[in-house]
């Protein structure tokens, strides 16, 4: 089992998703026809796969990190994963989590050309950001060259138990699911590689990277409402309501292209190459499942049906 406390990398990883970035229906989406604007998708966060000479597979949007008192796994989740043969995630956690691995990506969190945050930020910007790290205890020294997207999550006090968010009061759902899938002897696998995402920083200008830094750290106190808003619309069910919180952040409508768009046109010949092979359970971060772009409408593109099926949450 990956020990959540003992795997910062993994903290990273599960972090991007404020970056980059959850009782049955009958109702059925056909590939849509025409102006898909039209209808918007059903409240689900779990969709059945089905179509000719395919693998009859599951569909699952998850948030990566969430409180215990927020977290479930319902009966109809649970059976999607029992009628399946493999669990396939965004990257394979485990394998991401080998030391050999972890001290080679970790040398990508590095800025190219010896780049440090004082050639990116005002002298006064500079000042805010060193001392929100010296104030947590933090020697700053060793992050000066550190990619600013990285130094905006180490900044959040909720990654550190003597911050607002406890890590042993959070849950993951990705190691929640490789737990279950291996007591049911589930291979587990990925869609993208770790190296993939770490290069998705170096997609974003690091001036940019900076700036969202700033704006970070200014806007702290905001934090934990934005993440009630967001486990209650996951909660609801709501994709139209997640991808509207993604699109309200201007860094991720600015680059949601490299952040989730690319992402997600990626994962769909993989997808529809294992339906083929065999029933699958695929998880991962709800904020890639609504959208025009997004995944349910992109397999639905393909000739694919997607039902929704509702989760009965009256117990959690």
């Amino acid at each position: 089992m990956i020990d959540l406390k003992k795997a910062p990398l993994f903290l990273i990883l599960t972090w991007l998703v404020v970056f980059i970035a959850g009782c049955k229906t009958s109702q059925t989406l056909n590939a849509p026809k025409g102006d898909q604007n039209a209808a918007s998708l059903p409240s689900a966060l779990l969709w059945k796969i089905e179509g000719d000479q395919i693998k009859t597979s599951y569909l699952f949007g998850t948030i990566h990190m969430i409180e215990k008192e927020a977290y479930f796994f319902t009966n109809e989740m649970e059976n999607a994963l029992k009628a399946t043969e493999e669990l396939v995630l965004e990257i394979d956690l485990e394998d991401a989590m080998d030391l050999g691995s972890q001290i080679g990506l970790l040398q990508k969190a590095l800025m190219r050309n010896d780049t440090t945050l004082k050639d990116l930020l005002t002298e006064e910007e500079y000042g805010i950001v060193k001392d929100h790290f010296e104030e947590m205890g933090i020697p700053f020294f060793l992050f000066e060259r550190v990619k600013p997207m990285f130094l905006t999550i180490f900044a959040s006090e909720d990654m550190f138990s003597g911050g607002g968010l406890n890590m042993d009061e959070v849950k993951s759902y990705e190691l929640e699911l490789i737990e279950k899938a291996k007591l049911q002897n589930k291979p587990v696998d990925g869609l993208e590689t770790v190296e993939y995402q770490m290069s998705i920083f170096d997609s974003i200008p690091y001036k940019a990277q900076a700036q969202m830094l700033i704006t970070s750290l200014s806007s702290d106190e905001d934090g934990e409402g934005v993440m009630d808003t967001l486990i209650y619309y996951y909660k609801q069910q709501d994709l139209g309501k997640l991808d509207e919180l993604l699109n309200s952040d201007p860094t991720t409508r600015e680059y949601r292209r490299v952040l989730l768009d690319n992402r997600n046109a990626n994962w769909i010949p993989i997808i529809s190459r294992k339906i083929l092979e065999k029933p699958t359970f695929f998880a991962v971060g709800a904020g890639h499942l609504g959208g025009e772009s997004g995944v349910i409408r992109l397999l639905m593109k393909k000739g694919l049906r997607l039902t929704p099926i509702k989760i009965n949450l009256s117990g959690a």
